[in-house]
């Protein structure tokens, strides 16, 4: 008797471990789409300005970035009186860079076309997931520096892979790692998150910092100032007409 009741006291204890241990992948995008705000203001949300600056190779410059659903994204950077354009327009990916020459709007190729449809996406990628086209996968826990992370793989339908590391207790993500094939060749990149902060009932990361597999360098970003629901017109993603 003494013995049964010991094994029965210890098979509740494994399925009471078991339970906490066992969070599905969709369990955990949900704690983070609460954490970030939820999912009515999410998809509340029509477009979003934001405001900083961004630092790399010695150069600090000023940076625009506005999203506006669905799929249209643009970043305006000004530099000794120069400015560059990246945008998408939904359907058309393009950029204005002075500093190779050519004052004229270009198309970019595929792949930049579809980064920025990714960047686009004005609630992120894990937010309905499985709509997008995208498979996510748990692959557990790590510790980030002392910060224990859930680690969500999110593949999307052309292989491209893109790991995701959430804070197990806010749910937020601290670390994002990603893997593109670019004209045959690999580029792996890793983004940090940080300074979160809360505007009108959504939680943004205020500061980011970008590294390149490979490379010594590495580019920061700090937001100032975060804008929702600011009224532009589609025409401001649109690609202007060579030589206007």
């Amino acid at each position: 008797m003494k013995k049964s009741g010991f094994f029965l006291t210890l098979l509740l204890l494994l399925f009471v471990v078991s339970g906490v241990n066992s969070q599905t992948v969709d369990e955990v995008i949900e704690n983070h789409i609460k954490a970030i705000g939820g999912m009515d203001k999410l998809m509340a949300l029509k477009s979003v300005k934001f405001t900083g600056k961004f630092s790399g190779g010695g150069f600090e410059v000023p940076v625009t970035y506005i999203i506006k659903r669905k799929d249209m994204v643009r970043m305006d950077i000004t530099f000794q009186g120069n400015a560059q354009i990246t945008a998408f327009d939904g359907t058309t990916a393009w950029q204005i860079n002075p500093w190779t020459g050519k004052k004229d709007a270009e198309k970019l190729p595929k792949e930049s076309e579809k980064e920025l449809k990714k960047q686009a996406d004005i609630e992120g990628t894990l937010v309905n997931y499985k709509d997008k086209g995208y498979k996510a996968e748990l692959l557990g826990k790590e510790d980030m520096e002392g910060t224990e992370v859930f680690k969500i793989k999110l593949t999307d339908k052309d292989g491209d892979i893109t790991n995701y590391y959430l804070d197990t207790q806010s749910y937020l993500i601290l670390k994002e790692s990603a893997k593109r094939k670019i004209k045959e060749k690999e580029i792996n990149s890793e983004t940090l998150y940080g300074n979160y902060q809360t505007f009108e009932g959504i939680t943004f990361p205020m500061s980011m910092e970008i590294k390149e597999a490979g490379s010594d360098q590495t580019q920061k970003g700090v937001l100032d100032k975060v804008e929702m629901n600011v009224e532009v017109e589609d025409s401001y993603f649109k690609m202007p007409e060579t030589g206007k």
